[in-house]
């Protein structure tokens, strides 16, 4: 597990920039959001770490704030391509390990792609809580949900359970989750038995009750 905590940034705080912060706020991290709102930056400031009303657009801000220090930083800003892409290669120039941005339509998805901005969004399709769990679940590939209960899940195997037989993890009883099948490096997929050791690049498809990837679940503070 990671000794230190998530650190992002949030710029802009529109429907979905607020609705970021908010789905971050049950998360073991540290979340700064911006916006050039005073009254936009008062509202969310109970709900984050920090919160500033700072120009994205002004490099100099962004530097003097320590934009290059954030583990993640997202740009919730969509309406204004040009805002966007402005601040996307400034987040760039300033080597942010991860950037998220809000896209408005396909051609702001390309153009953000071409930058080189590692996610792009459409809020239309998902929701502020489903990028914040993508955020603090870096190690989970895919999600698909099944109802509200439970959620089928491809993972990346968890550093405390590589060179472990599932047998010794336990992880049903432990985890309450069931590993129903194992990806191996070239694309070999195994059915794993009880005595089955498990390798640093293998990916996990699991099954798991929603409840357990939350927060204070045993799957999301493992993941």
């Amino acid at each position: 597990m990671k000794k230190n905590k998530e650190q992002i940034l949030i710029i802009g705080l529109g429907r979905f920039g607020m609705s970021l912060a908010m789905a971050l706020e049950p998360y073991d991290c540290e979340v700064m959001a911006i916006d050039t709102s005073a009254e936009l930056v008062d509202d969310i400031a109970p709900h984050v770490t920090h919160a500033a009303k700072v120009d994205a657009m002004d490099i100099d801000s962004l530097k003097k704030l320590g934009a290059s220090n954030f583990d993640v930083a997202v740009i919730a800003i969509g309406d204004d391509l040009e805002a966007s892409i402005m601040i996307a290669l400034t987040l760039k120039e300033l080597n942010v390990p991860y950037i998220i941005a809000k896209s408005r339509d396909e051609k702001h998805t390309k153009l953000l792609n071409m930058i080189g901005v590692d996610k792009v969004v459409q809020p239309e399709r998902e929701s502020g809580i489903r990028i914040a769990k993508n955020i603090m679940h870096k190690s989970v590939i895919e999600r698909v949900e099944f109802g509200k209960e439970y959620s089928v899940l491809e993972i990346e195997t968890p550093k405390e359970w590589i060179g472990e037989a599932l047998n010794r993890l336990n992880v049903r009883p432990k985890y309450n989750i069931n590993i129903v099948c194992i990806e191996k490096e070239g694309g070999k997929v195994v059915i794993p038995t009880a005595d089955y050791v498990i390798e640093e690049k293998d990916n996990l498809m699991v099954i798991s009750p929603n409840k357990e990837l939350e927060p204070d679940g045993y799957l999301g503070r493992l993941l």
